[in-house]
């Protein structure tokens, strides 16, 4: 993902695989979109007993009364952000306080005014507070030092000279230059550790080093999930990373032709003992972080987040459950009613990821 200035990349991919409609102005009636006939409400979308809102945000009680899940993990993220970043710890050290109280009471809903908190609901892409709620991860790479076997596709340091187009580096450009950092067994997981601009690196010897991004050859960025909707290839419904993996392996002597269509790539520097941090310079923890769109949601905010669950095909189970969340990435792709929800590191976390995108309601807390 985009920890630090890449995010931009893995935000364009996911959102590329995301739909969603419009909703008419009766709370009763969703109205589908006319591209892919999907129902929002499959998506975790949800309009009865709500009232239409053109304001960003309103304020507003917290009315799902099912307990915040994850109290311990976000009191931990907290401590990420005063332990690497003064600046954001200064600027909300109050609503860090009252909030950090409230969480250590129990953090019962019902209780924010009385500790000095008050909610807001932002309004949601349709205003009816069902804001787009997307996942990204820190992939795993499976690779070795020299190319070997089935190790064969490099991924590389940044070169002097970094003009090259992704095509022209497939060709070989930078071959013979030392600038190989691994040799990886999937053509694909590497452009995709790309496009979520860092991940880890098992060189099988049960230690994962940590490749940060370290720049991009200035080549402007073209989703390959869009360009698979474009082509008909997968509907605009199904479209999800692991849509797009299911595709390679049903056509593996066209996957390069795909990946070639975005002439972005991006290069890394081994950081063997480094952390997953956002744009922030935060470490980050599952599920207790989110990248925003800061001219709506600075850096810092602390959310209270209904993240939608799913199960392993992606479908939304009816249930929603309460996060708190500290804004501390950012992404091209993420504007307004967007968060991006950071899942954590491996395959697991990576499944998910590609298949959330679905809707919740959103409370900032101030």
């Amino acid at each position: 993902m985009f920890f630090t200035k890449n995010f931009v990349l893995k935000a364009a991919t996911v959102l590329a695989a995301t739909v969603l409609a419009a909703c008419s102005s009766n709370t009763n009636a969703v109205k589908k979109t006319t591209e892919s006939s999907v129902d929002p409400a499959q998506f975790g979308a949800k309009y009865k007993g709500r009232s239409y809102s053109t304001s960003l945000f309103s304020s507003a009680n917290v009315d799902n009364y099912s307990g915040v899940v994850n109290q311990g993990d976000f009191l931990t993220q907290l401590s990420n952000v005063r332990a690497y970043s003064t600046g954001i710890s200064s600027t909300y050290y109050d609503n860090y306080n009252k909030i950090s109280q409230w969480v250590l009471a129990g953090a019962d809903v019902n209780q924010l005014a009385n500790y000095g908190i008050r909610p807001q609901v932002m309004s949601g892409e349709d205003g009816y507070q069902n804001v787009l709620l997307t996942g990204y991860y820190s992939p795993v790479i499976h690779a070795r030092y020299s190319a070997q076997g089935k190790y064969q596709h490099p991924i590389y340091a940044m070169p002097s000279q970094k003009r090259f187009t992704r095509s022209q580096i497939y060709a070989g450009a930078l071959e013979g230059k030392g600038l190989e950092l691994a040799y990886s067994d999937s053509m694909l997981d590497n452009f995709l550790l790309g496009v979520q601009g860092s991940g880890y690196v098992d060189f099988g010897n049960g230690n994962l080093n940590y490749f940060a991004y370290a720049g991009q050859n200035g080549y402007k960025y073209q989703a390959v999930g869009r360009l698979l909707v474009e082509d008909g290839e997968i509907p605009k419904e199904k479209m999800s990373i692991q849509a797009i993996r299911d595709w390679a392996e049903r056509n593996p002597s066209r996957l390069q032709s795909l990946l070639e269509r975005n002439p972005s790539y991006v290069f890394f520097k081994n950081d063997p003992a480094g952390k997953v941090k956002g744009s922030a310079g935060v470490p980050l923890v599952p599920l207790a972080s989110v990248a925003s769109d800061r001219s709506i949601v600075p850096s810092g905010s602390v959310l209270l987040v209904e993240i939608p669950q799913i199960d392993n095909e992606g479908n939304w189970t009816g249930e929603h459950r309460l996060h708190l969340m500290v804004a501390l990435d950012v992404g091209g792709a993420v504007k307004g009613n967007h968060f991006d929800l950071y899942q954590g590191i491996g395959d697991k976390a990576g499944h998910i990821s590609g298949l959330l995108k679905h809707y919740g309601r959103v409370w900032v807390l101030r």
